[in-house]
């Protein structure tokens, strides 16, 4: 057996070495460009994801949140609750807030979106809101009759649902907001875009406008308690310390609230299969038509080797050799390529997107399946030629032209 391999790697080496270099080249570097494409678009979708994941964290939910218990509409006694977890030393802030759906409108145009009531100062312990400003300034805790928007709901600033929004309100506007039945006119005082959509259509006021507007008499009920974490802090293992504290409300994380963001992620992976498969039959295609090629100007030559008794299984791993060896050179220069080349320069130069920057990410278990999948493909595709020819009757070989 190991004679048998010495001989296929040696026959493999020969045809290699007495071949067209300039067809080994391309079709090397033809095998590294597949590679590259095939984690390419898997480092973009990993990149938009942490991206989307970070957006979420910094603008919306925080690490955590708590939620009322079953069949309750409020968390009660949320100053003592807050004082309780902000005393953990893996915890940055919280910010108790109240929300509702609301309406908007401003010159006869109309916009929905949920309005967050919040106190201003704990709120930018938990998230960037106050950094998202494009124009005005965040609230401050005095502040009464006064809203920011987020750009999906006031229009402008590039905004994704612009014919939807109010058609572009500004600072100082008037717009009426109506929570419940309740309506009320609130000064534009800031627009802010953190450019993730769901945060982006909403809106904050102060928690004493939506305890009014919401007929909340007690000042120490909210909806929700967001709960920002030091980066180090797995928020799953947090949740559990929380759960020993003797909290009765619902805690959930933040992936818990990325249905939405699983939704993008599993149209994105589909897409990234279908490109997956298109270069995979690329490769397959070049793979077959180079080593045909290669069979068909060595018919004599394999007759010849039939006849001073190289066997026909020999013939054929030699000839799988070199689609192996052209993968191999093809994986090897796609990862350098990818891991020591695009995604260090994507770090330092991130990718201008609708999202903000994103940089490629690189997820080695998926660099090898690929790799896996590639070889495959070059395998099946040189067997198949490979055994059709030295399937053939020796005479057959050696006299055909």
């Amino acid at each position: 057996m190991l004679e048998k391999a010495k001989v296929s790697l040696f026959l493999a080496a020969r045809s290699i070495s007495r071949g067209n270099k300039g067809i080994t080249i391309f079709t090397i570097f033809v095998l590294t460009l597949i590679f590259v494409q095939l984690i390419l678009f898997s480092s973009i979708l990993a990149g938009v994801t942490v991206k989307f994941n970070e957006l979420m964290v910094d603008y919306q939910t925080g690490n955590l949140v708590i939620e009322p218990e079953d069949e309750k509409r409020y968390i009660e006694n949320t100053a003592a609750l807050q004082k309780k977890i902000e005393s953990l030393p893996e915890v940055l802030g919280t910010s108790a807030r109240l929300k509702a759906s609301g309406s908007f409108r401003y010159k006869e145009k109309d916009a929905g979106g949920t309005i967050y009531g919040i106190d201003p100062n704990d709120e930018t312990f938990v998230t960037g809101l106050e950094g998202a400003m494009m124009s005005g300034e965040f609230l401050s805790k005095p502040d009464r009759g006064e809203v920011i928007l987020g750009r999906e709901v006031s229009g402008g600033f590039g905004a994704l649902m612009d014919s939807k929004s109010l058609g572009g309100v500004e600072i100082g506007d008037t717009v009426e907001v109506t929570i419940q039945g309740n309506t009320k006119e609130f000064r534009v005082k800031g627009i802010y875009s953190t450019l993730f959509f769901l945060a982006d259509s909403g809106a904050y006021i102060s928690r004493a406008d939506m305890e009014e507007m919401l007929g909340v008499r007690d000042g120490d009920l909210a909806h929700e308690i967001s709960i920002k974490t030091t980066a180090d802090t797995d928020e799953f293992e947090f949740r559990i310390k929380l759960l020993s504290l003797g909290i009765k409300e619902n805690i959930r994380t933040w992936q818990e609230f990325a249905g939405i963001l699983r939704l993008i992620q599993d149209v994105l992976g589909i897409v990234r299969n279908i490109m997956s498969a298109i270069g995979l039959l690329i490769a397959f295609v070049i793979i077959f038509v180079v080593i045909y090629v290669n069979i068909v100007n060595k018919k004599r030559q394999i007759g010849v080797q039939k006849a001073i008794g190289i066997e026909q299984n020999v013939i054929i791993a030699s000839f799988v050799l070199q689609a192996m060896l052209y993968a191999g050179c093809g994986v090897i220069f796609g990862y350098l390529l990818m891991r020591y080349g695009i995604i260090p320069y994507t770090v330092v130069h991130p990718i201008r997107a609708p999202l903000g920057d994103v940089s490629l990410g690189f997820d080695q278990l998926e660099a090898i399946n690929r790799a896996v999948l590639l070889f495959l493909a070059s395998v099946v595709a040189s067997v198949i030629p490979a055994y059709k020819l030295a399937n053939k009757d020796l005479l057959e070989l050696i006299w055909e032209k």
